[in-house]
């Protein structure tokens, strides 16, 4: 079988969901799963422009320093990444950082810390429909070594291992519904670093259609066992500065891969 799919465009010659053609987008591409955080992170390249808005979801392309990136948001979930990861990989893309938030599974990693995840746990149920479980989730090492030295560069210590992405954002969620604890628990002693509902199928369908470094970097709050994580929420004063730092990790980050390039 071969992993590519039909280029589905719409009426404006652009991408069926995503609304972009190769004349939008960078090769290197940001993607936050909330769409208000596309704006923030547009903020920060000089001649950001807007795309695009297709299905509430902003697409932005500027510049860092000399290097040309974009963010578009993917909405939540992993069959939104995987559609995502399809189009963008039909009009150029190259780089794909997932820059989100994470449930937190271990008590040694402090509220606000950054993971740079190398690979994931297949808890999800869209990368199923691409290949057996046997197939590993795994991040790209030039993605992985790019983050882990610009959080260097900023006086960050990452840390690195393997996430869960799953499906139920409710099922795993302190206070959502009974036995939650005992449902994260195996993971944890595991030593899985933390939740999240896109990384795996990012790594999945990256790796599957070929071209492409995928990688995640996630702000995680305080371990779930303590609370509900309020540092990865919009609710605390320390987390618009974390999303910024985190930003500024993710788009030296690209500027690192783009040099590998080169």
């Amino acid at each position: 079988m071969k992993y590519q799919a039909a280029r589905l465009e719409n009426n404006a010659g652009k991408l069926w969901h995503i609304g972009l053609n190769e004349a939008d987008i960078a090769k290197h591409v940001i993607l936050p799963g909330d769409p208000a955080r596309c704006e923030m992170i547009a903020g920060q390249l000089r001649e950001s422009r807007l795309k695009t808005v297709s299905r509430g979801n902003p697409a932005y392309t500027g510049k860092y320093h000399e290097t040309e990136i974009s963010v578009m948001s993917t909405g939540m979930g992993s069959m939104a990444v995987a559609i995502c990861v399809e189009e963008l990989k039909q009009i150029g893309a190259r780089t794909l950082i997932r820059m989100g938030t994470g449930g937190n599974l271990q008590k040694d990693i402090p509220e606000g810390s950054f993971v740079i995840c190398t690979g994931a746990v297949r808890g999800e149920g869209t990368t199923a429909e691409y290949i057996a479980p046997e197939y590993p989730a795994i991040a790209d090492l030039d993605v992985v070594n790019a983050l882990r030295q610009a959080c260097r560069e900023f006086g960050v210590k990452p840390y690195l291992g393997i996430v869960r992405s799953h499906d139920a954002f409710y099922r795993e969620s302190p206070g959502a519904h009974e036995g939650w604890e005992e449902r994260i628990r195996p993971w944890s002693e595991a030593g899985v670093l933390a939740l999240d509902n896109e990384s795996s199928a990012l790594f999945v369908v990256s790796s599957l259609l070929g071209g492409l470094k995928a990688g995640t970097i996630l702000l995680v709050g305080r371990n779930l066992y303590e609370g509900h994580g309020r540092m990865a929420t919009a609710n605390t004063p320390e987390y618009a500065g974390r999303v910024e730092t985190m930003t500024q990790i993710t788009l030296r980050a690209l500027e690192i891969v783009d040099g590998m390039e080169e």
